[in-house]
């Protein structure tokens, strides 16, 4: 796909953004909460990567290259509106209407939601990445590492940290 890409084919661009458009604009959204803002920010990843396919080098996974571009577009949207929260954990702002859900139990998940939704808000921009992208999106410390543009290491820190603070934040929910 990538030497098509390179070569110019839609085609293939086409299937690109078939293909990552879902996992793109949920990264982005996890990150900036927002569905207009992860719309754009997603449009904006696909527009880098067709503009820029001639830059990559194959160093990683076309998948990574992309998330990279995504969570650094996203990042700089945080900063630039000074946005600073992310999803809760899981889908669980997203809950799923089917009429044997019992509305005591909904209400209950929703304050729990807003709970982790704040503490993970609490967390710094990088720990926030990557906790978004070990735990959301189940990628490896090393597919972390070329995403957020940190060592291997630094992910596992960022990762264990996060966790950490969200455990002390959230330790009456247990």
């Amino acid at each position: 796909m990538v030497l098509r890409l390179k070569a110019g084919d839609e085609r293939a661009f086409e299937e690109l953004v078939t293909q990552y458009q879902e996992r793109v604009h949920r990264v982005a959204w996890r990150i900036l909460r927002d569905d207009e803002s992860a719309e754009d920010a997603a449009q904006e990843a696909f527009i880098k990567v067709y503009r820029h396919i001639g830059r990559f080098e194959g160093r990683s996974s076309l998948y990574t290259w992309i998330y990279r571009i995504t969570v650094n577009i996203a990042l700089n949207k945080l900063k630039r509106d000074r946005f600073r929260q992310m999803l809760p954990l899981g889908d669980i702002a997203r809950p799923e209407r089917r009429p044997e859900f019992d509305p005591a139990r909904m209400a209950q998940s929703s304050e729990i939601t807003e709970r982790i939704t704040q503490a993970v808000a609490t967390l710094p921009e990088k720990q926030r990445a990557v906790f978004t992208l070990k735990f959301y999106e189940g990628l490896s410390h090393n597919e972390i590492a070329d995403i957020v543009g940190c060592s291997e290491g630094t992910s596992k820190a960022n990762y264990f940290h996060a966790v950490r603070k969200l455990r002390r934040l959230l330790e009456d929910l247990r």
